[in-house]
């Protein structure tokens, strides 16, 4: 996936660039089809998941157990290496994160079915969008 900022191009024009809570309000991501097999379209376009610039605590557990992993890799010499676990080749450091991070669970975890995204999955939902709209119009 890519981020697409368009404040980017933006803010070349106007000088200003947006603080990072708002970037989900401008920010679109590119996502490919991957394993969305029955999509059509190789690629669209979709809004910044809300949890993309607030992670909830077992989010943030996990990717910082993930930088750990990472620092564990390169301390261990894995970063020259290449391995074929996973049934493809991968740098070595790639592959001793997936092998330790491979069935982690982070403390904090929530249930799936609580998960923000099952909830709220952009920065404004339509509700909150509606009664903006509703100020304005007055």
């Amino acid at each position: 996936m890519v981020l697409v900022r368009p404040t980017v191009i933006t803010a070349t024009l106007t000088g200003t660039f947006p603080a990072r809570p708002e970037l989900p309000l401008f920010g679109m991501q590119l996502v490919a089809r991957g394993r969305v097999y029955w999509a059509e379209k190789a690629a669209w376009f979709r809004n910044v998941p809300y949890t993309a610039i607030y992670p909830h605590p077992g989010q943030i557990e996990a990717r910082i157990r993930f930088g750990e992993l990472a620092r564990e890799a390169k301390a261990r010499g894995e970063i020259n290496k290449v391995s074929t676990r996973l049934g493809k080749w991968l740098p070595g450091a790639a592959a001793y994160i997936a092998d330790n991070m491979a069935g982690y669970r982070a403390p904090s975890a929530i249930p799936r079915e609580q998960w923000p995204s099952t909830t709220r999955r952009t920065y404004r939902t339509m509700e909150e969008l509606r009664a903006i709209h509703a100020a304005r119009v007055r």
